[in-house]
């Protein structure tokens, strides 16, 4: 998710300032669905200043000693084009698998059984704990959503429904050992299959 898009978004609705992006977006559980940061928000925020995409509506001074002032900011016409491609840019990505646990799968024969199995429950519980919020958002705010908004969480469960079905398929495996199998075939065997495939690893 690009952060420049989500803050130039949020700013074509209204005048915001960074807290108050920050708080919109865990108000729209956006969080649920994207990996932000923070520290990246703020950062984000000073480069479109920077860049001319934003400026000051307004600064409130804010009570109490060193604090500093509260800037508002506003989109300026050059950040409603930025958006416009922004928002262009995003939906031509296309989408890959990045579950963080594809990666451990070509090893995970090589791991601890009972180690990999509690890994496993634990990305379960979690999956499964998203797709019940994220429900819950749905049902508490899904008749005022933007439409477009509400397709995001729906899709966002589909997603999460087909990771919960492959990682319950993990932990079925991962108990009947199948799991932890190795190559069906010798090295010598499995490099002659492969040369002959012409396959362009020698290792899945």
């Amino acid at each position: 998710m690009s952060m420049r898009l989500l803050i130039l978004g949020l700013l074509m609705e209204h005048e915001r300032h960074p807290y108050e992006i920050r708080q919109t977006i865990k108000d729209r559980n956006w969080n649920e669905c994207f990996k932000l940061r923070d520290g990246s928000l703020y950062y984000a925020v000073d480069q479109l200043r920077e860049d001319g995409l934003i400026e000051a509506a307004e600064v409130v001074s804010v009570p109490g000693e060193n604090r500093p002032d509260k800037t508002i900011y506003r989109i300026t016409d050059a950040g409603r084009n930025a958006f416009q491609e922004l928002l262009v840019a995003q939906f031509k990505q296309v989408s890959y698998p990045q579950h963080p646990m594809f990666l451990t799968m070509p090893f995970v024969r090589h791991g601890d059984p009972k180690t990999v199995e509690n890994m496993i429950l634990k990305q379960l519980g979690a999956c499964e704990h998203r797709i019940e919020r994220m429900h819950a958002v749905l049902e508490l705010k899904g008749s005022f959503l933007p439409r477009g908004s509400a397709l995001m969480i729906q899709g966002f469960i589909l997603f999460s429904e087909t990771e919960k079905e492959w990682l319950t398929t993990l932990l079925e495996e991962a108990r009947s050992g199948k799991l932890f199998e190795g190559h069906k075939l010798t090295p010598a065997q499995l490099e002659a299959y492969l040369k002959y495939k012409q396959l362009p690893t020698d290792d899945v």
